[in-house]
């Protein structure tokens, strides 16, 4: 930063011997003006920006106390420092009284007085950088409420709209966001992700800032960055594409950043929408062999946002699937479903849409052939899929992999045909007798069938053995108990059905790794087991 300074004396000789025999520019200070009274110091300020005024004090016409109490007055943010040629205390403590702590005595002592004016540009840069961030923090907390609230910022808020900065005349939005963030969420801890997150914007602002005046960003989403641009003139396309280009080569190490960019915009009232503008660009991002940093273009947005979702032409396929066809069969037909995706260039909030509409086409044919769905959870109807994590066509695929498997599990089991009133009864079977002394092959002959093929069904159809399966439920209860009652251990042994509190203590720590005392011990400390 350099300090400006304006020189003040009645003989112009001093003012220029202070102006040209003193290495000013070693130490940082551009000395802008002289004047020679106090009165004309005061228009020089008014009209040009100063931030240190170095006086005489005794001058005819104004002198450089009643300047030093002008400038307080009139600009306080501009530092003052006494040049006197009498030694006298009156001078000084009239001075101080002013608020000047820097008073120099001639013949000026010329280390003195740079020194004094590098302490004096160390103070003013600190306040510039404190200033300089509380303007950031002011427009940040403005932007997030206003992205955040739609355009409008609550007036509980207590967010005063910020000003506007010197020489900024243009302004416009940058949109991140890393290509296939689902894989990233599969993939990595919280902590890693937070680390990208922090390279990232740091990487997005640095490579801005070397073509903008100010660039402030904040993240809306995990897996978006808002940057706002502001400067002079609006850059040109080329020069913010090698700026962003430049950002992806420094981040290679995670997943690339794809860029939506609005167009460049000068009125406050603009925010909002351009902000929405960069963002929704980035849909085209998803599409392959799309570009990684998109420009909005208002025709190409607004063809691709109103494709119409035709119906599925599989639907009846994928329906013979699910009753009649295996894996192989439903992950081929997933394949074309994509690939129809992919030619037609959709947006993923209309693959989404689609998605919906298929879902409740096969869960109403399904229901209508008898198929039980209570257990099945809609993924597309009843979930909120979050389009910044799953951003690209891979993770949409995965969605509905997802989806349909589920469905053909459903409808396999559903199709099992006699063993799934067996599965169901014995299971509300032994969800009640449980605590008893129960058996397999009590069981069997409740059911009327042998024990042998009892065994067969309930390893079928619960993924384990009777054994392994009651004691797993057993000790589900002991643990609700251990943590929720008082009951002593042997007492809740019984309760779920082990006689023998050692056998019960050994089955207990196979299957938790720690002694009943031990849960409950952690249960009180709301350690989670």
């Amino acid at each position: 930063m350099s300090i400006k300074v304006l020189i003040v004396d009645d003989e112009p000789i001093i003012c220029q011997g202070l102006r040209q025999t003193i290495p000013w520019d070693t130490i940082g200070v551009e000395v802008v003006g002289e004047a020679y009274d106090g009165a004309e110091a005061l228009q020089f300020v008014t009209r040009q920006h100063v931030d240190l005024v170095l006086t005489d004090i005794h001058m005819d016409g104004m002198d450089g106390l009643a300047l030093a109490k002008g400038l307080k007055e009139l600009l306080p943010q501009i530092r003052v420092i006494i040049l006197s040629g009498y030694d006298d205390f009156e001078y000084a403590r009239r001075a101080l009284r002013l608020g000047i702590e820097d008073y120099l005595l001639k013949p000026v002592n010329i280390e003195e007085l740079m020194a004094m004016v590098q302490s004096i540009g160390k103070e003013l840069t600190h306040d510039a950088e404190l200033e300089k961030k509380f303007e950031r923090e002011q427009w940040s907390n403005w932007l997030v409420q206003l992205v955040q609230g739609s355009g409008v910022v609550q007036k509980d808020a207590d967010i005063p709209p910020p000003f506007i900065i010197d020489g900024i005349h243009s302004f416009r939005f940058i949109a991140s966001q890393l290509e296939d963030y689902y894989a990233l969420v599969e993939s990595s801890t919280d902590e890693k992700r937070q680390s990208i997150r922090k390279m990232w914007e740091m990487t997005v602002n640095t490579a801005l800032k070397a073509d903008h005046e100010e660039v402030i960003s904040f993240f809306y989403h995990p897996n978006l960055l808002i940057s706002l641009c502001m400067g002079s003139d609006p850059l040109s396309q080329s020069d913010l594409t090698a700026a962003l280009l430049k950002a992806q080569s420094m981040i290679s190490s995670a997943p690339r950043l794809i860029f939506g960019v609005s167009q460049p915009f000068s009125e406050i009232a603009e925010i909002y929408p351009r902000s929405m503008e960069a963002v929704s660009v980035l849909q085209l991002g998803a599409i392959p062999d799309s570009s990684s940093i998109l420009f909005h273009h208002e025709e190409l947005t607004s063809r691709r946002s109103h494709l119409q979702i035709a119906p599925i032409e599989q639907e009846k396929q994928l329906i013979h699937i699910l009753f009649d066809g295996s894996y192989d069969d439903l992950e081929e037909m997933i394949g074309k479903i994509m690939q129809e995706f992919r030619e037609r260039g959709y947006l993923l909030k209309g693959i989404l849409q689609a998605f919906k509409e298929l879902s409740i086409v096969l869960l109403r044919k399904l229901h209508m052939n008898g198929i039980d769905l209570s257990e099945h959870i809609d993924l597309f109807n009843t979930k909120e899929i979050d389009l910044f994590v799953h951003n690209s066509y891979r993770a949409m695929e995965s969605l509905l992999r997802l989806e349909l498997r589920s469905l053909y599990s459903i409808t396999n089991s559903s199709l099992a045909g006699k063993n799934h009133w067996i599965t169901e009864r014995v299971k509300k079977f032994i969800d009640t007798h449980y605590h008893t002394d129960l058996k397999a092959s009590e069981i069997a002959a409740w059911l009327k069938i042998t024990p042998n093929y009892f065994s067969f069904v309930f390893k079928q159809n619960f993924g384990k053995g009777f054994a392994e399966y009651l004691n797993e439920l057993r000790i589900e209860r002991a643990k609700a108990s251990l943590a929720g009652t008082d009951e002593r251990v042997f007492e809740i042994a019984e309760k779920v059905g082990y006689k023998e509190y050692k056998y019960f203590c050994s089955i207990f720590k196979s299957f938790t790794g720690i002694t009943p005392t031990q849960y409950r011990n952690l249960a009180k400390t709301n350690v989670t087991i």
